[in-house]
């Protein structure tokens, strides 16, 4: 029997919306970007403010390997035009 993992699209928003509500990463900069993906912006500024915010996500010490490996695949997606950043807010 598989078990079900889910929807993957699901999983990014939940890790996504953790790293939003603040903690990790820390600093002026990413509250900054968290600031700008709270309100209303055009499609570029909020792929900008999210992959900033999840490149600091990566290089926090105290992000977890287990989140680590999770957001990878979310910044590739990104890149590759594969995920929009409303796909994920």
């Amino acid at each position: 029997m598989t078990e079900d993992l889910g929807d993957p699209l699901d999983e990014h928003r939940r890790l996504v919306q953790r790293i939003l509500s603040g903690g990790i990463p820390t600093g002026k900069d990413f509250d900054a970007c968290r600031a700008i993906l709270s309100g209303e912006v055009d499609d570029e500024a909020a792929f900008t403010a999210l992959f900033m915010l999840l490149q600091g996500a990566l290089a926090d010490p105290f992000f977890g390997i287990d989140d680590t490996q999770k957001v990878v695949p979310i910044l590739k997606g990104l890149a590759r035009g594969e995920l929009s950043a409303r796909d994920i807010l």
